[in-house]
């Protein structure tokens, strides 16, 4: 797939694309013979994984460490490293829970003093 199927894909625009190619969050693509870059499955499944975890807030440091133990089949510090954003997600959703049940409470609070 070429570099605009891939930013559909996966949501980036071809610039953070190139970005992250240059950062070495994903590695250079094959070339086309005139000169496109070329996006194999392998990089579309890599690239998906890159952006889920920026999403879910790594910082692209960590992401670069993530991606290059991956690519070196280092499983044991991919997987500590995903132990440990899984860790923070967990706080984090733990706080989301928690601003919603005093977001609602005070609806519920302002609601009352309309009727």
């Amino acid at each position: 797939m070429k570099i605009g199927e891939l930013s559909q894909t996966i949501g980036l625009s071809t610039h953070t694309i190139r970005y992250y190619e240059k950062l070495g969050l994903l590695d250079a693509p094959t070339k086309d013979d005139s000169g496109h870059r070329f996006y194999n499955h392998k990089d579309v499944d890599i690239a998906n994984w890159v952006t889920c975890l920026k999403k879910s807030g790594m910082s692209l440091e960590k992401i670069k460490v993530y991606t290059n133990a991956y690519k070196k089949d280092e499983f044991k510090k991919v997987s500590e490293l995903l132990d440990i954003h899984l860790c923070k997600l967990k706080a984090q959703q733990e706080d989301i829970e928690h601003y919603i049940d005093v977001t609602k409470k005070k609806l519920k609070d302002l609601n009352k003093r309309l009727t």
